[in-house]
């Protein structure tokens, strides 16, 4: 809309000036696509206006005049939900069922996390790493890390990954959590946490380097640095990590050797995950904008300005999300926008590579599922990790290739502080650590099952 049209006298005498002005500021505001949904759930008939359906929505335990939710987390067949009061609550994530919610740590504290594979999901509070049951929330087992963490654990067949904020990463070994855990002290310090994707655990550091580890039988396979910090986690599909840094460009290497397989450059930086859907990867600038790739080659296929956040995938069409949460409806060959669906300010979507499914959450605990009409059925691009068959993350058991000499994480030319404990030290933190940061053993579970009660 031109604004010098409505300077018009005609207009400004009908309505006043102030009127006028205040009209068109309106216009304007609409023009912009700032406008918000009337209420927090997405309407049925709004949704089938843009050819979706809502499929259900839930509410979980959280008291909006005193706690917000802090994270929700997306695993499979699961939605979960954690709060800064320490409650993890597990919803279905195809009907919505709450399954069951429990209290962690103190009450009135904070929980970081989740992390889950297929059994089990777990969370650190108050310097605890907690491992609950995932399909009952049963608590298995408490253990106190070596020092203070800087993130949520991450979760593995084997194995619960954790970030401390020394740089060092420890795992503990999920069916016997009385063992020393294995450690690797990396360079730099490290504020993301680790990321577990397939046979590969990798975590990035302040210092510019993304570090990869065998997820189930612990042991460095590389070290890759690029030209600009690395800000987001990782995402993977096999035999490829696709990692996003912020000198703008998005990079997909093998996830064994660390050998690069393709570099694509948005022009901007980059401070959001990729997503890996199928043939196509997603990674959104700060330009803003969305860009879609080939997965395997590196090719460009569309980029969609004005995008902030990849949602999910459908059939043929993308769903992602504005700067003010609306969700947007592209054209899954083009990039062209097809629709769009205002939603009520505060709600965001979650970042879902996994199923078609659209999720929109806040953080007073409401989260509600969207789904293109007629898709009953979800539509699966993963499946969860089933534990590896061989010992070691090759195929043939043996040790894979190195990558270049500048990159590797080669054990005798990296400084002390940089290497993993030796296999015949009693004490996993090494003879130099001080022993007040030796990790004691695991703390028996709760006997009480009330999920509100530690």
């Amino acid at each position: 809309m031109n604004p010098t049209l409505w300077n018009c006298s005609p207009f400004c005498r009908s309505f006043g000036l102030p009127s006028a002005i205040l009209v068109l500021s309106a216009l304007v505001w609409l023009g912009n696509g700032t406008t918000q949904a009337e209420g927090p759930l997405v309407t049925r008939e709004m949704a089938a206006s843009k050819g979706l359906e809502r499929a259900w929505f839930a509410q979980i335990p959280v008291d909006p005049s005193r706690h917000r939710v802090t994270t929700w987390y997306l695993y499979y067949d699961c939605i979960y939900g954690v709060t800064d009061s320490g409650v993890i609550t597990a919803l279905n994530a195809e009907t919505g069922e709450q399954l069951w919610a429990k209290q962690v740590g103190r009450p009135g504290h904070p929980a970081f996390g989740p992390g889950a594979n297929a059994d089990y999901i777990s969370v650190v509070s108050g310097g605890k790493l907690y491992v609950l049951d995932r399909h009952t929330g049963r608590m298995k087992w408490i253990r106190e890390l070596g020092s203070a963490p800087s993130s949520g654990p991450a979760l593995s067949s084997n194995y619960a990954y954790v970030a401390l904020v020394t740089g060092r990463i420890e795992g503990y070994k999920l069916d016997d959590p009385k063992t020393q855990p294995w450690y690797y002290q990396s360079k730099g310090r490290t504020y993301l946490r680790p990321t577990v994707t397939g046979n590969v655990v990798s975590w990035p550091t302040a210092a510019g380097y993304l570090y990869a580890a065998d997820a189930n039988n612990p042991r460095i396979l590389f070290r890759l640095q690029t030209s600009g910090d690395i800000v987001t986690s990782p995402a993977q599909l096999p035999p490829n990590l696709y990692i996003a840094s912020l000198d703008g460009y998005l990079y997909c290497i093998n996830e064994l050797t660390g050998n690069e397989e393709w570099r694509y450059s948005t022009g901007y930086s980059i401070t959001s995950s990729p997503a890996v859907v199928g043939d196509m990867a997603f990674v959104a600038s700060f330009e803003p904008a969305l860009h879609a790739i080939d997965s395997k080659t590196g090719d460009e296929k569309w980029i969609a300005t004005g995008v902030n956040h990849f949602a999910a995938r459908g059939k043929d069409r993308v769903y992602a999300s504005d700067k003010y949460g609306h969700v947007l409806i592209l054209d899954s060959a083009t990039g062209r926008q097809v629709g769009r669906l205002p939603v009520a300010e505060g709600l965001t979507t979650l970042v879902n590579y996994q199923t078609d499914r659209i999720f929109l959450v806040n953080d007073r605990g409401l989260v509600q599922c969207l789904h293109e009409i007629g898709a009953n059925e979800p539509t699966l691009y993963r499946q969860p990790i089933a534990p590896p068959a061989a010992k070691d993350a090759t195929a043939d058991g043996e040790k894979p290739p190195a990558p270049p000499a500048e990159d590797a994480a080669d054990e005798t030319a990296e400084p002390a502080a940089d290497a993993p404990a030796p296999a015949d030290e009693k004490s996993p933190f090494g003879a130099d650590e001080p022993a007040a940061d030796e990790a004691p053993a695991a703390e028996e579970a709760p006997a009480d099952d009330n999920p509100f009660e530690e």
